[in-house]
């Protein structure tokens, strides 16, 4: 296409069909989790798209070879010249290319983006339910079955987004649900001087910077392992978060770290931020301590002293030693500064994926109490069942003017089944916190439940069948103080309860007994 003016006008019109195609995405309720990934990924390359456009419309509007206005002088000077000018070199084309193939229309391209991949599959689950059934019917002989040649309806959802999908997360990460830090992992194993822990405590702590020691950040090995970090939340944004606005939380840490660096804020980097050293580091020697007696011993030994001589030495020759000090001082607050950064940005994508890190190590503590029988059938069946019921909680207002409770289906239940179960009387229990519950059979079921039995030790006071049917605390406390004055009087009258014979057929109690027998009576 020779025309710029036709050039600017064609890449207006792929704006207006890529936003349309975007508000079509948008407009499909969907429910299973791949398909929604799939969305946001097709929405993020419209997106880019849609820049790439208009850079090229900016690019024509500057018209720095100045061909577009020439263009419009040329049409403006000559209109129907041009215009037949341009008709002749169009058919002497065709004329000179009679067999050259239909230009593809660009608005079939995003004719798809119209149709709901879900309802697609469920016509197509209905039609194939539909055909068995008429196959297998006692008048299927009778029935003649015409094929009728349907254009194939199509969808955003192709099948190498779904191959391109599967390659793209790991089986941990169970297609952007959870994170694998698996690798990182490994890496924070080797650091020097790390605190060895398992993977579920990895998870929850390795966000925690600040209590790393300085002699662990000072090794090139740390900064491996916190670049390791950030690109893989990085590229995990890119998989799982296609249109999350990641450069505005980079701007709002950059921002917030800034600040806080600027006021001496950061945890763990306080002698670096000041500017001044922590008078446990040597110079010459470019090294840094945590503890005086090491410090004395380094300063006292045979290499440190060597150093100070080569540096002597060097000062007297070019006087140079000063300054190359300043440099050394200079670079190591500037490593310092980018390491700290680095452990901001961590740590704030951290917190923006907070939820699905503790989804991840809830789901690794599940998988632990599993058995290799439960792990595998658990991993053959994810195929079928992981994508098909992923969100129940959609906005559907359920009718309920009576306030029913809801049942299994997630529907109120039947007035009669209220009535029978007695839901309409409520009961309300001090010791659970005034909890309320509906109907007598609930009411009883929850003496021997957890919550109520816990709420009685928290008291003082056994959860026995004797204090069943009492609710309010004072009532509790004062059946077990009179429980508690029973058990000691009859302690107390054990020795009257209990009666003996003497030799003559007299009965006595216990007390008497012994004592008429220790004065010889009896």
């Amino acid at each position: 296409m020779n025309s710029i003016i036709e050039q600017q006008r064609q890449a207006y019109e792929d704006i207006e069909r890529m936003e349309l195609a975007i508000v079509n995405l948008m407009l499909q309720d969907l429910s299973k989790h791949r398909y929604k990934l799939i969305r946001e990924q097709k929405i993020n390359e419209l997106l880019c798209q849609i820049q790439e456009r208009s850079k090229l419309i900016c690019e024509i509007a500057k018209d720095e070879p100045g061909l577009r206005h020439k263009e419009m002088d040329s049409i403006a000077e000559h209109q129907f010249n041009e215009f037949y000018s341009r008709l002749e070199g169009i058919r002497n084309f065709h004329r000179r290319n009679p067999d050259s193939s239909v230009v593809h229309p660009p608005e079939l391209d995003y004719i798809k983006y119209k149709n709901n991949p879900e309802e697609l599959e469920d016509r197509q689950k209905a039609k194939a339910a539909r055909d068995k059934t008429l196959a297998e019917s006692e008048d299927a002989a009778n029935v003649v079955f015409y094929d009728e040649e349907q254009p194939q309806e199509q969808t955003f959802v192709s099948e190498d987004d779904m191959l391109k999908l599967d390659t793209m997360f790991s089986g941990d990460e169970r297609l952007g649900r959870y994170v694998d830090l698996n690798e990182q992992y490994e890496l924070y194993l080797n650091l020097k001087d790390a605190e060895k822990q398992s993977y579920l405590e990895y998870l929850q702590s390795f966000g925690k910077f600040e209590q790393y020691p300085r002699k662990l950040k000072a090794h090139s090995q740390y900064r491996y392992y916190l670049d390791s970090l950030r690109q893989y939340f990085e590229g995990f944004f890119a998989r799982a978060m296609p249109l999350f606005n990641l450069p505005k939380v980079l701007a709002d840490a950059k921002t917030e770290f800034e600040n806080s660096w600027a006021q001496n804020a950061v945890s763990g980097w306080e002698a670096s931020q000041s500017g001044a050293d922590s008078g446990l580091v040597c110079k010459v020697c470019n090294k840094q301590f945590e503890k005086q007696t090491t410090y004395g011993a380094h300063m006292g030994s045979r290499k440190h002293q060597k150093a100070v001589e080569r540096a002597k030495e060097k000062s007297d020759g070019d006087g140079t030693s000063s300054a190359d000090q300043k440099d050394i001082a200079t670079q190591r607050a500037e490593r310092d500064r980018e390491t700290a950064w680095i452990e901001a940005v961590v740590r704030t994508y951290a917190q923006v994926l907070a939820t699905r890190i503790r989804d991840t190590r809830s789901n690794i503590e599940r998988r632990q109490a599993l058995t290799e029988e439960e792990r595998n059938k658990e991993i053959e069946e994810e195929d079928e069942t992981e994508f098909v019921i992923e969100e129940e909680d959609k906005d559907e207002q359920v009718y309920n003017p009576l306030n029913l409770p809801l049942g299994w289906d997630g529907k109120p239940i039947p007035y009669w089944l209220y009535k029978l179960h007695g839901l309409g009387v409520k009961f309300e229990c001090e010791i659970c916190g005034n909890a309320v519950y509906r109907g007598r059979k609930a009411f009883e079921k929850h003496f021997q439940e957890t919550r109520h039995a816990t709420n009685m030790r928290r008291l003082g006071i056994p959860n026995t069948r004797q204090f069943h049917g009492i609710v309010s605390i004072e009532e509790a406390q004062q059946l077990w103080e009179r429980v508690q004055k029973e058990k000691k009087q009859q302690v107390a009258n054990t020795d009257t309860f209990e009666e003996y014979e003497d030799s003559e057929g007299n009965v006595f109690n216990k007390k008497t007994y012994f004592d008429l027998k220790r004065q010889g009576l009896i």
